[in-house]
């Protein structure tokens, strides 16, 4: 069997994967990226949240996601209806004071938004313009970790031809039920089940549907289905989590394609209107966290690590963040800057995080599941939950409670959006200030020569209590008024220059 060398494998080429791997090819460490089907799926699935969409501005993607992008609703805005053409019942969304802060807490647009598929493709270009391989039709059935690399056999599924492949570390991206995560012998002990759906991705047109309801999410409540009719592109392209309609059995049961029809057309509210099934699935909408994210040199993000249910939005979008995080210590680690022990911050985080995008989601699927009236008061209830699980988390030892309506800066927390200059003169944000790098962010005058070899730049910022230090995940590593404080705070991390 033929052998390869590479630095880093990951294993699934799905949003999170295929974002992994661009992020360690962002930050030079050149990876490989299997996936065992054989092209990216077109079907157009979750959607991007605030926080992801500020990370792909971060490592220079802004421009390709303003361009790919569209404009939906204000996050968590919905419209219950009696059937999609038919009465509204109720229009609600988060509270103002929720709103308002998510208009002015970051440079993008909150109401911008990319399908799964899309940033898949933006991923994948990016990480072949980089240097990172990708190889669809591609799967792991064999896993070993040793003290310094982890070997991995694959298949490729077209020819049944072996290959071995080591790697100083391996990334299991593959889902709710992962290969990597089986072949470390690693469980998921809490998993719940909280519901089973079936769901529906459709072509139909529909007219200016969207405009009218003020929003791209719909829920319809009436006496032949309860279900949801989400806009993936503003025109023709839907989804449908057709949570519930009478005699639904108890189990997982898939619908026929009439029964589909019939049900989709009874929420739409047109019993003749066209359309087009493009994928249809019975899933069970499931919570729980893996009983560890990491053996060894093996690590798991997304799915792998953590599953939750559609509800919320959330979970694509923390598995990319899980793997933004772990990208740039992978990367710190194999350039020698840092030592080993930087990865050992990855489980501990990124278990934080999730804790928060799963409380919004059980939080959510229960709320819709009594829901019975105005929905306001689910609203009010989880609206602070949305706000910490997108990207008002915290890291570890400062992951307390706290009121996320204050967007100060934190340690542990994303370092805050402002905006310097002045609209006449062009205005930077001070997330474009940080971009991916380590950076140190003073009152003017300086703070101390930074460290030799670690890339650290230095900004100024007019106002600031004395000096800020962001991780290359903009995350703020330390927060104080010490000169040359934040070096201790580096080398706590595993420093190894300077």
């Amino acid at each position: 069997m033929d052998a390869l060398d590479v630095p880093v494998l990951v294993v699934g080429g799905g949003p999170v994967g295929m974002a992994t791997g661009m992020f360690l090819a962002h930050w030079g460490a050149a990876p490989m990226v299997i996936e065992k089907r054989d092209a990216i799926s077109p079907v157009p699935r979750a959607g991007t949240s605030l926080r992801t969409l500020e990370i792909l501005r971060a490592v220079g993607l802004g421009a390709a996601v303003q361009e790919a992008g569209r404009l939906g609703g204000p996050p968590m805005r919905a419209v219950f209806k009696d059937s999609g053409l038919g009465a509204t019942l109720h229009r609600t969304g988060l509270p103002e004071r929720h709103t308002r802060l998510l208009e002015t807490c970051s440079p993008v647009d909150a109401r911008l938004i990319l399908t799964q598929d899309q940033v898949q493709r933006l991923a994948l270009d990016e990480l072949r313009r980089l240097g990172g391989q990708v190889r669809f039709g591609t799967r792991l059935v064999g896993l070993a970790c040793e003290d310094d690399h982890v070997r991995a056999r694959v298949v490729d599924a077209a020819t049944g031809r072996e290959q071995q492949i080591r790697a100083a570390y391996l990334v299991g991206a593959d889902g709710a039920n992962s290969d990597v995560r089986g072949l470390l012998g690693i469980t998921v002990p809490d998993r719940e089940v909280i519901a089973r759906l079936n769901t529906v991705f459709f072509r139909a047109r529909l007219g200016p549907l969207t405009q009218e309801w003020g929003t791209h999410m719909c829920f319809v409540r009436n006496e032949a289905v309860y279900a949801t009719l989400i806009s993936k592109d503003g025109r023709d392209r839907w989804s449908s989590h057709i949570m519930d309609y009478p005699g639904k059995p108890e189990g997982l049961t898939e619908l026929t394609e009439a029964r589909t029809l019939e049900l989709l057309r009874a929420a739409i509210g047109d019993d003749t209107v066209p359309i087009d099934i493009e994928a249809a699935n019975a899933w069970e909408a499931a919570t729980g966290m893996a009983s560890a994210f990491r053996k060894g040199r093996a690590l798991l993000a997304g799915d792998a690590a953590h599953v939750q249910s559609s509800a919320g939005g959330l979970g694509m979008n923390t598995g990319i963040q899980d793997g933004h995080n772990l990208a740039w210590k992978i990367a710190a680690v194999l350039d020698g800057s840092f030592a080993p022990a930087l990865l050992d911050t990855y489980e501990p985080e990124r278990r934080a995080a999730a804790r928060a995008s799963l409380a919004l989601s059980r939080g959510m699927h229960r709320g819709y599941q009594a829901l019975d009236g105005a929905p306001d008061d689910l609203y009010e209830k989880i609206a602070a939950d949305y706000l910490r699980g997108m990207m008002f988390y915290g890291y570890p030892p400062h992951d307390g409670d706290h009121d996320v309506l204050d967007d100060a800066i934190r340690t542990g927390h994303r370092f805050p959006h402002r905006w310097l200059g002045s609209p006449g003169t062009g205005r930077v944000s001070t997330l474009d200030r940080a971009a991916s790098r380590w950076t140190l962010f003073t009152p003017p005058g300086g703070h101390g020569e930074p460290p030799a070899g670690l890339g650290l730049q230095v900004h100024d910022l007019p106002g600031l209590d004395g000096a800020v230090l962001v991780r290359p995940d903009g995350f703020v590593a330390w927060h104080g008024t010490a000169r040359d404080g934040y070096l201790p705070a580096l080398r706590d991390l595993g420093l190894r220059t300077g």
